[in-house]
């Protein structure tokens, strides 16, 4: 059904088709924000289809997210907060866990020995914590001091070679405390350790709201990027990384996925790039498939279409 061809209001179709769409899938992947919640509120009929995919018609569901400003566990509990029934934790894609886990198995990090500089909010620290690696910088304001020169914060902060010493990586996220100090350590840092690990927990650049957009986590990682003449490794939506453990496990067959968001650049490009189904709700940037269609040709197109997730369950 669709596969790259004109996007399908799964509205039109009959019973039997939606039926059929059902039964083309396995495994779902479903976003948070703007598809299934809003901060703290349930989208109406969301958890009821999520629940009814797993509950009546046997389908391992997963909410992939690129909030890196909670743990996985923290949005564990809000899905079942607000009344979605997921079996555990591990059914919480998030980037927080997703560069946690990164560590964990990477040979070039030792969590004994090495700890991560982070330029990004604390739930980068709580996370990575959980997972036994120490960090420093998360949440933290640093700025240069009345009266202070950059000359004389890069000789205080730099001049002692133990400044990048042990530092296996650096961690961006989305951090309100951004400044040109951070960069300047997240610099210095990657530049001395040329094996320490650079990730960053997604690439959004703009976070758009009713009445005013603000910088996203791409905006502060693409100056650490120039300056340390390295690119971040992306630890969320839409690099297929994220799904390496599931797919080596066998636990998920990207044929036969389902991806569901609001965004087309990120979730249905994501879909794209892993090869799997994809379902876009008008619950976020998209309010109908005539402002889908016009971007056709400048960003990916969804197989399906729905107003909102809700709108499924009378198939279910």
């Amino acid at each position: 059904m669709s596969r790259g061809g004109e996007a399908i209001n799964l509205s039109d179709l009959s019973g039997e088709q939606v039926s059929e769409w059902l039964q083309s899938f396995d495994t779902v992947l479903c976003d948070g924000d703007g598809t299934i919640w809003q901060d703290d509120t349930a989208i109406e009929g969301a958890p009821d289809v999520l629940n009814a995919l797993q509950q009546r018609l046997g389908k391992a569901v997963y909410i992939i997210t690129n909030n890196g400003l909670k743990t996985r566990q923290e949005l564990f509990e809000r899905s079942q907060r607000l009344g979605f029934q997921l079996p555990s934790d591990r059914h919480i894609i998030s980037p927080t866990a997703a560069i946690a886990d990164y560590l964990v198995q990477s040979p070039e990090f030792d969590a004994k020995r090495h700890k991560v500089y982070v330029v990004g909010n604390a739930a980068i620290a709580r996370e990575l914590r959980r997972h036994g690696i120490d960090s420093y910088g998360a949440g933290e304001s640093e700025e240069l001091a009345p009266g202070d020169k950059w000359q004389d914060f890069a000789a205080r902060e730099f001049g002692n070679p133990k400044a990048a010493e042990n530092v296996g990586a650096v961690v961006v996220g989305w951090d309100e405390y951004f400044s040109y100090c951070k960069m300047a350590r997240a610099c210095h840092i990657l530049c001395s350790n040329p094996s320490s690990a650079f990730l960053v927990t997604n690439r959004d650049a703009v976070h758009k709201y009713p009445g005013f957009c603000i910088p996203g986590t791409a905006a502060f990682v693409a100056g650490i990027e120039a300056c340390a003449e390295r690119d971040a490794l992306e630890m969320g939506k839409p690099n297929p990384l994220v799904l390496e453990p599931l797919t080596k496990s066998g636990a998920l067959r990207t044929e036969r996925t389902l991806m569901i968001g609001d965004c087309l650049k990120i979730d249905v490009g994501f879909a794209s790039n892993c090869g799997m189904l994809s379902l876009l709700v008008g619950t976020g940037r998209y309010s109908s498939l005539s402002d889908v269609q016009r971007e056709k040709g400048k960003l990916p197109q969804p197989d399906v279409y729905l107003p909102r997730l809700g709108d499924l369950l009378p198939y279910l």
